[in-house]
């Protein structure tokens, strides 16, 4: 056998592994192989070649053939003594001395049989084999060296195998054989290395298994050399390569001679071809050009590009003349990879002109065939082509294959394919082929013109010249447009005629021309949206700005665009027209491919691509049942043509889209087909990776979906692949979906995830929803910067000009991007309500407002527009939410048709010429000015507009005559019948969205007070819901197919458990609690107990009904025994407050009737049922007032205005006017008094000074004129007195039936007293009996009946609540409401709302009571600052991220830092690591993990805490339950329940009057007379004295003294030890003597009346003697003198924030600090660690002021200009506005900031920028409200001052 071919060697080594049957005969075919190997005449290419070959063969025939012969031994001796036959055969064939070749082959063999046989320790065999190889081999020095060193292995496995002698000699041995290694040749290296190999791996193994001591010191040295040896090989053998390297570069002087006789040897090929039949050519000229490719392809992979090229050339320049090609029998690739390498060589050598001239040439050489195979060489001309743009050559850029082609006299037909194969391949190209397409066009428009009779041609030529017009400027080349190309084209091919040959062509071609007239229409839509609001930031920069003395406002303001809508010139109809084109297309394409197999189409790829854009299109427009259409005709297509990474794309889409619709069950089906066609895909295509990944994301959805609890190992799986970090578009968008799907996991419920996956995604850095939201919505962006530029999303961020590309898949991905970011704003957007972080949510909803007006995507710009509303309703903001619902409404039923029929179109001559384009398609930005009709009617620029507001319009209209108020317009949709074609209801999103905005309206109609229409409106939505979901559920079904059951569309459900909670929480609404609350309880929780739980808006749902469910418990718990709520709760605390006297009542009419008499807010009124619960069985019978009086007293719904802290409303002006004061149903002031608080009193008479002076009081100010200069004060008093005559009568009816009221109220009062003696004797009387009360009559309860004794009462049946509670049975019944509380807590706590939370805490809290003062008091620190602590957490990641993105490059940043700058770097992302996990919320809810770990929280000494929350059981109210709660370092936590309902002065009288001052004040400063204004101010002033005083006095109380830090005397705590002993004798139940030593360290503030309201709340049963032991103890306290204690930190709710805390006596003289919440001092705790000025101090040299930046504060710059500017080291702007450098370096690099302007300074950086900054300077802010937060609806304060306290770390 002269030749064995290795690969011959593969089959049989296949079946022998198999279990050959004839193994003798394998061997002897190897020994037959080897023999011949052996005897041939070249040399083996390497060392080892035929081992290799062989190893695996005999090794399996081996064990096979002993395996039969029950033999044991292991397979390597098998192995080792088949290979002895072999060499046995070798040494009798061969010669003596045998040859070279035979003598390696023979010694590789040998050494493979020594290494096989010592490793099954055969050591005898070993050596006998290496006696034979010596006696074989002969004496030659070379390979006596490597027989030495294959011994001294064999002897070393023997000593190491048996652990027997030493090794020393034989490593000796080894080393002394490696010591001729320098004179070895290149073979002989790699011998020794082998053999060195052999040694090592006895070294190794010794290592690895042996139990015995490492080698003796002697050993251990020839070891050493040994190792020095083997080194010295290795090194040489480098050498060996490097010196071919240098040989190749360096130019070797026979490289000439090879390269000529190459070329020779393919000449004498081609000679040889010449005059041989043509059967006989064929098969030689097969031979010659796989010859000819072998010899250049040598040169070529040693970069010889140029010898390379020298020596195919010869042979493709033959090619054509012999007609190669057109030999069938010669595979056309064999003659393809020639040319190819031909080209190749010339792109490598920068011979770009010779480069085309080949590929010119390869396409001439084809032929006949040219059609058929002109496919790769275009490909290559286009790649050339793109190589000449890449490097300059614009010549080479503009020619086509038209010219080149010139010379070789091709049939028109031919070169029109050769034209479009061209224009495929440009189109294939990953790069800007615009100007390549442009000209072939240019070409194939001139060849297939109208008079050619080539019409369809020339049509497809159009489609692809509208393509290339859509991107790219060619208007000097051009007369028409992209839409007039498409056009054209569309008319040609409605005059094609049809034929059975052309039918599906012509039905493609027709549906390509469709799709491109939409995209074409859509890009010039989203070109003139570009241009549109270009002009208005243009404009709006131009604008002045409206000045406002505080920044309250300004921030809300920012998120308002005034042109936001000025681009909404479209509706339903002009979508509907639109979007024509788009369904006629997809329907054409249902048409081709209805039938099965293969369409005849012009490409096949290019139709696959359009199904594809023409779902992403869809998707973008919303209509998902469109999209399911076109992916599933991709789905078919791509089946039929075998694709089956095709079809498992298209199914992954078609899962995504199901899942989005919330049809699992659908999903699951397309998804297991697309995991079958992935096995049976090609695992090595680019595309199998993302295919596989995006299946692993959707299966994991899936499981979410559908309650399966192994859906995070799958997404933990995709994430901890690194392949999810490619730099691919495509790779980015799977990203972006993998962080939304975590968004959603972590929305889940913490039970739902497991430990691993929770601490995978916490390292990532995403703790929160809203971090991984952000993530993926951010990510998203920047896909879009990348392919469209900042245009499109009006970024205000400067970035380069970016070119959309039309290449590739750019056009689908583009589509798809901004579908994904519509999508992902959406979901952003629902989360930010949900945890009301407004200023974010307003702000990307407005962006994508913006998108989609430009994109003129109706359905998106309705679902935004709704979702601004429900925001604006957040906000109180109803004017504003009716507004946006209205604009919605417009665009749903408008029948505007806002563009005119298009005219008939006739023919357009097109002839396009070669040339450049001018430059962007794009507009350049506000380069257009507006046209005539934008300008037409055009108001005033709203910037120059003063804002007012609804409120405030229609005060200040009050004396005009009422207008019949305007009708509202609401959506038809819910008239019409179930089943109706109209377009609003028979599409899906329209009939989803048209249900999310009447819910909407229904929400806004219950915050205006329509609750009748809101209710209604509820109850038929979720009618309708029902109807809605199976009518498309039967739609869908009949899309996908029947032969599954009708899926369950869940895509509602997050709209019908918000239309529940809505119904239940306003059954809250009224004085109680309605009889349909039960039942809208049931119907909603039993419909969330069959949702799935990934819906994030479920959780809330489910919350919101608990906490209905729970407050339903109460109530209906006091009413059944006649009690309060407080008496409910009273049991879980130690201290109840006393019962007024029964001449406290009166007295309290005369001092708090200014208070009383005002109207306050929704959000700033205490529930009518706050402290009163009517009689079981009552509920909803009765409407009465909305303060308890009878239906002839109740207050007109007129009069219940909204306040706000900024608010400029008329205060009670409609009431005091003549016309209101005889309104039916109206009430007088003394009405309103009397029903919110006591009786008046009998003193008081028609003409009594009291009413008179409370009347003066509560509304003389706020009866004056805003504007206007008042003279003297002679019309003042004309006012007063008509005002008096008006009300003569009514109060004279009202003073005579308050008379007859208190008859009845004394005998209760009596009975009072009477109970209370007892209770102070001890006395245990029956309570409640006696009372008289249970017969009263409920049918027109009076005033003094509401008030006391009677059902509904505040007081109740008894005296004491506590005891009242005490007493009561119905415990389980609490037990449960609780357990409600803690569900709905639950639910929530791991990404709580706000307003929803704080609630919950708060119940909760009131609840838990001291019964568990830590749970106590961690639940009211976790009431505020809710919303704060989400924005926190936002900036903290924020920063984390940013840390973390530029770690890529923190080697080469660190090389020039000091190992200081190295430390901060750390400690920094340390410390914002320990703030992130600080203000995380808890995974856990309420564990015990969270109230012990709140024990080491207050860990500052010197500081006392103070948290005061105002708790209301009516989800809407503010209620008057104050929970004050007491913080410092080493004591308990002391909780103390202050109820003020009863009190002289509830909280929420002084919470109205406090508004009511602030704005009386607001009036007083437009008073143009002086005296005027000084009286109102003195007046004012008063008013704000009288309601701090009340704050400490009345509301505070005794309770003042929790206030006071701690004093530092180390006897106070004996003494409370011992007065709690003391105390617990007279009946006291607390056990902490923590309370006492609070009291007792304000000895000095408390009054005997404090002492006596703290007894009788201890001790009720003995409160006189509890009193005389408390005055003891303080008398003694008041003796001794203690030093001041720390500092006091308030920390305020969001309704007792804007109150004056500080001012009060008791804290005047102390240091007191506000903070947001109690984790911001903790993290200042953190901050100390840090190098910060809190930590460290500040540096007072280091200071930078801004001192009046607006330069219209004369006297302010005035008085601190001199000073400033004479500090040492202060530098500052003074007069002018700063520029933002100057602001971000005060904040960045100072010690010191201070602000003296208007405001806060939000103009010069708004808060959002702040926030974002590591802020290190400490801020002063001397401004008009600087601090002051703005309260809206029912969210929390929002204010600058927050952005700062947030950016100081």
């Amino acid at each position: 056998m002269p030749f064995f071919h290795p690969r011959a060697a593969m089959p049989l080594q296949q079946h022998s592994g198999a279990g050959l049957p004839h193994a003798d005969k394998v061997l002897a075919l190897a020994q037959a192989a080897c023999r011949g190997f052996v005897t041939a005449s070249t040399a083996p290419p390497a060392p080892l070649y035929l081992e290799k070959i062989l190893f695996h063969l005999l090794k399996n025939a081996a064990a096979h053939g002993h395996r039969d012969a029950s033999h044991h031994a292991p397979s390597s001796a098998c192995f080792g003594r088949e290979l002895r036959g072999i060499l046995s055969s070798l040494r009798e064939d061969a010669a003596r001395p045998p040859a070279l070749p035979q003598a390696l082959c023979f010694l590789e063999l040998a050494l493979e049989q020594c290494r096989q046989l010592c490793k099954s320790g055969c050591y005898g065999e070993a050596e006998a084999a290496l006696r034979d190889a010596r006696g074989f081999l002969g004496g030659s020095e070379v390979f006596s060296q490597a027989l030495a060193l294959l011994e001294a292995g064999v002897r070393l496995s023997r000593v190491l195998g048996k652990n027997v002698g030493s090794a020393g000699p034989a490593l000796a041995q080894a080393a002394a054989a490696l010591g001729g290694a320098a004179k070895a040749s290149g073979r002989f290296l790699r011998v020794l290395a082998e053999g060195c190999q052999f040694v090592t791996a006895s070294l190794a193994e010794r290592a690895r298994s042996s139990q015995q001591q490492p080698l003796p010191r002697e050993d251990v040295l020839q070891l050493c050399a040994f190792v020095r040896g083997h080194c010295r090989v290795l090194s040489l053998l480098l050498d060996v390569v490097r010196l071919w390297g240098l040989m190749r570069v360096a130019g070797w002087s026979g490289q000439e001679q090879l390269t000529s006789g190459c070329q020779d040897t393919v000449m004498r090929l081609l000679e040889a071809l010449e005059g041989l039949p043509q059967g006989e050519q064929a098969k030689y000229l097969d031979i010659s050009a796989s010859c000819t490719f072998k010899l250049a392809y040598i040169f070529y992979s040693q970069n010889l590009h140029e010898e390379a090229s020298s020596i195919s050339e010869l042979f493709c320049k033959r090619l054509k003349k012999i007609d190669a090609f057109g030999f069938p029998e010669i595979t056309p690739e064999k003659l393809h990879r020639c040319f190819r390498l031909q080209v190749e060589s010339y792109r490598k050598l920068g011979r770009l002109e010779s480069a085309l001239a080949s590929c010119v040439q390869w396409l001439t050489s084809l032929q006949g065939r040219i059609r058929e195979l002109l496919a790769e060489p275009i490909s290559f001309w286009a790649r050339v082509k793109t190589d000449s743009v890449k490097q300059g050559a614009e010549d080479l850029q503009l020619r086509t294959l038209k010219e080149e082609l010139s010379a070789h006299h091709l049939d028109t037909d031919t070169l029109v394919a050769v034209l479009f194969a061209e224009l495929k391949a440009y189109k294939s190209i990953r790069a800007d082929t615009g100007q390549e397409r442009y000209n072939v066009l240019c070409d194939l428009l001139e060849i297939c013109s109208e008079d050619s009779g080539r019409l369809h041609e020339r049509a497809a030529s159009l489609v692809e010249l509208a393509q290339v017009l859509c991107y790219h400027n060619y208007a000097q080349q051009t007369d028409c447009s992209a839409l007039d190309s498409v056009h054209e084209a569309l008319r040609l091919l409605d005059s094609v005629p049809r034929s059975a040959e052309n039918q599906e062509q012509l039905l493609d071609d027709r549906a390509q021309a469709l799709l491109w007239l939409y995209i074409c229409t859509l890009e010039s839509k989203l070109e003139e949206g570009i241009a549109r609001e270009q002009r208005a930031k243009a404009l709006g920069q131009k604008n002045l700005e409206d000045f406002e003395p505080n920044d309250l406002n300004y921030e809300n303001r920012l998120q308002e665009d005034a042109f936001l809508n000025s681009g909404i010139s479209f509706n339903l109809v002009t979508e509907l027209a639109q979007s024509k084109s788009l369904d006629d297309a997809l329907a054409l394409w249902k048409q081709l491919l209805a039938s099965q197999g293969v369409p005849a189409v012009r490409s096949l790829e290019q139709t696959i691509a359009s199904l594809h854009v023409t779902a992403a299109l869809y998707r973008l427009m919303d209509k998902p049942l469109q999209a399911v259409e076109s992916y599933l005709l991709v789905r078919g297509l791509c089946s039929a043509l075998g694709d089956d990474l095709g079809t498992a794309s298209a199914l992954c889409q078609l899962t995504k889209l199901l899942l989005q619709l919330e049809c699992p069950s659908y999903a699951q089906l397309f998804l297991e087909e697309a995991e079958a066609c992935l096995q049976r895909a090609d695992k090595d295509n680019d595309s199998y990776l993302l295919l596989q990944q995006t299946c692993l994301v959707l299966r994991s959805q899936l499981y979410c979906a559908s309650h399966r609890v192994n859906g995070t190992a799958l997404l933990l799986e995709v994430l901890q692949n690194p392949a999810l970090q490619k730099t691919a578009k495509v790779w980015y968008m799977l990203q972006a979906q993998v962080l939304q799907l975590t968004a959603t996991y972590l929305n889940l419920p913490p039970t739902h995830l497991s430990p691993e996956f929770r601490q995978h995604i916490f390292a990532q850095g995403w703790k929160t929803p809203e971090t991984a939201l952000s993530e993926a919505h951010k990510l998203l962006r920047s896909i879009i910067l990348l392919l469209m530029g900042s245009n499109v999303l009006g970024s205000h961020k400067s970035t380069a000009d970016i070119q959309f590309m039309d290449c590739g898949d750019n056009v689908l991905q583009k589509w798809q991007v901004l579908a994904d970011v519509l999508s992902c704003s959406e979901r952003l957007v629902v989360l930010l309500s949900r945890v009301e972080v407004m200023c974010k949510a307003k702000a990307f909803c407005l962006e994508a407002i913006k998108l989609a007006v430009k994109l003129q995507a109706i359905r998106w710009c309705v679902s935004f527009l709704v979702l601004k509303a429900q925001l604006e309703l957040q906000q109180s903001e109803l004017e504003l939410s009716h507004w946006n619902l209205q604009q919605a409404l417009f665009l749903l039923e408008s029948g505007t048709e806002f563009e005119a029929d298009e005219k008939q179109r006739g023919p357009l001559k097109i002839l396009p010429r070669k040339g450049k384009p001018e430059g962007r398609k794009q507009r350049d930005e506000g380069s257009e000015l507006p046209g005539e009709d934008e300008g037409f009617l055009k108001g005033p620029a709203l910037e120059f507009v003063a804002m007012v507001s609804g409120l405030e319009k229609a005060d200040d209209l009050s004396s005009s005559p009422q207008l019949k108020p305007k009708r509202k317009r609401r959506l038809a949709f819910l008239a019409h019948p179930a089943a109706c074609p109209c377009c609003l209801c028979s599409d899906l999103t329209l009939s989803s969205l048209c249900l999310r905005w009447l819910l909407c309206c229904a929400r806004g109609e219950l915050a205006a007070g329509s609750a009748a229409e809101g209710l209604g409106l509820i109850r038929a939505t979720l009618q309708r819901c029902g109807t809605v979901g199976p009518r498309f559920a039967a739609l869908l079904q009949d899309k996908l197919g029947s032969g599954h059951r009708a899926p369950a569309l869940k895509l509602l459900d997050d709209l019908v458990a918000t239309g529940y909670a809505m119904l239940a929480l306003h059954s809250l609404a009224g004085r109680w609690p309605e009889e349909k609350l039960e039942e809208h309880l049931k119907a909603g929780l039993s419909f969330l107990a069959s949702c799935s739980a990934h819906l994030p808006s479920l959780g809330v749902c489910r919350a919101s009904l608990l906490l209905a469910k729970a407050t339903a418990a109460v109530c209906r718990l006091a009413a059944e025994h006649g009690g309060s709520v407080d008496a409910v709760f009273a049991s879980a605390w130690a201290w109840q407050p006393a019962l007024p006297s029964p001449t406290e009542p009166k007295a309290a009419a005369a001092r708090g009737l200014a208070a009383t008499r005002q109207v306050t807010a929704p959000e700033s009124t205490q529930s009518p049922w706050e402290n009163q619960i009517p009689a079981a069985g009552k509920w909803g019978r009765r409407r009465l007032g909305s303060f308890g009086c009878s239906p002839a007293t109740s207050l007109s719904p007129l009069l219940q205005v909204t306040f706000s802290d900024d608010s400029d409303v008329e205060g009670l002006k409609s009431v005091l006017s003549p016309a209101a004061s005889k309104a039916p149903g109206c009430r007088t002031p003394q009405s309103v008094c009397c029903s919110h608080t006591a009786l008046l009193p009998r003193s008081v008479g028609v003409g009594g000074s009291q009413l008179s002076s409370s009347v003066g009081r509560g509304c003389g100010s706020s009866a004056r004129s805003r504007r206007g200069r008042r003279v003297g004060g002679t019309e003042k008093k004309e006012r007063v007195a008509g005002r008096a005559l008006s009300w003569k009568g009514d109060e004279e009816r009202e003073l005579l039936r308050a008379i007859e009221e208190e008859e009845k109220v004394e005998e209760q009062l009596d009975i009072s007293l009477e109970l209370l003696r007892a209770s102070e004797d001890g006395a245990e009387g029956e309570l409640g009996k006696g009372s008289g009360i249970a017969g009263s009559s409920h049918s027109t309860p009076s005033c003094t009946s509401s008030l006391l004794g009677m059902p509904g009462s505040p007081w109740g049946l008894l005296p004491d609540p506590r005891s009242a509670a005490l007493s009561l049975p119905g415990t389980s019944l609490l037990d449960a409401a609780c357990g409600f509380l803690k569900s709905a807590f639950s639910c929530i706590s791991h990404c709580p709302p706000g307003t929803l939370y704080s609630q919950l805490c708060q119940l909760l809290a009131l609840a838990t009571g001291d019964r568990d003062p830590i749970t106590t008091a961690y639940l009211l620190a976790e009431s505020v600052s809710v919303t704060t602590r989400h924005q926190l957490l936002s900036i903290v990641h924020r920063k984390l991220h940013k840390e973390k993105k530029s770690a890529a490059d923190v080697a080469e940043q660190l090389q020039g830092l000091t190992l200081q700058d190295k430390d901060a770097a750390s400690h920094h992302h340390h410390h914002l690591t320990e703030l992130q996990d600080l203000f995380s919320f808890s995974p856990t809810g309420l564990g015990p993990q969270e109230c012990s770990s709140f024990r080491l929280w207050v860990t500052l000494s010197g500081v006392t805490v103070c948290v005061l929350t105002l708790v209301s059981i009516q989800p809407t109210s503010v209620g008057d339950t104050l929970l004050l709660t007491r913080l410092e370092r080493g004591s308990a936590p002391i909780t103390v329940r202050i109820p003020t309902a009863l009190t002289k002065s509830p909280l929420s009288s002084v919470l109205s009057d406090f508004d009511s001052i602030q704005k009386e004040q607001r009036d007083a400063s437009s008073y143009t007379d002086k005296r005027e204004w000084w009286l109102s101010r003195f007046k004012l002033d008063q008013r704000m004295k009288n309601l701090i005083e009340t704050l400490e006095t009345q509301v505070l109380g005794c309770w003042k003294a929790a206030l006071l830090p701690a004093a530092q005397d180390p006897l106070l705590a004996e003494e409370a030890a011992r007065l709690c002993a003391q105390l617990q004798q007279c009946g006291w139940w607390g056990k902490d003597p923590t309370l006492l030593k609070a009291v007792l360290n304000a000895a000095a503030l408390l009054s005997p009346a404090d002492v006596r309201a703290l007894a009788v709340g201890l001790c009720p049963a003995q409160p006189s003697r509890a009193q005389l032991l408390l005055q003891e103890a303080l008398d003694k306290q008041k003796s001794s003198t203690r030093e001041p204690g720390g500092s006091v930190i308030l920390v305020l709710d969001k309704h007792l924030q804007k109150l004056p805390w500080e001012s009060m006596a008791c804290l005047r003289d102390l240091p007191v600090t506000r903070l947001p919440s109690l984790r911001f001092l903790l993290s200042y705790a953190l901050t100390q660690r840090t190098n910060s000025v809190l930590c460290r101090g500040i540096d007072p040299s280091r200071t930078f002021y801004i001192l009046n930046p607006q330069n219209n504060l004369s006297s302010t710059e005035e008085r601190f200009r001199s000073w400033f500017e004479s500090e040492p080291g202060w530098r500052g702007v003074t007069g002018s506005v700063p520029s933002q450098e100057q602001m971000q370096a005060a904040l960045l690099e100072h010690d010191l900031y201070i602000y003296a302007g208007h405001g806060a300074g939000a103009r010069l950086m708004d808060g959002q920028t702040i926030a974002q900054l590591q802020c290190r300077a400490v801020a002063l802010l001397f401004g008009c409200s600087s601090a002051a937060l703005a309260v809206r609806g029912s969210l929390e304060g929002a204010g600058i001052v927050l952005k700062y306290i947030m950016a100081g770390w």
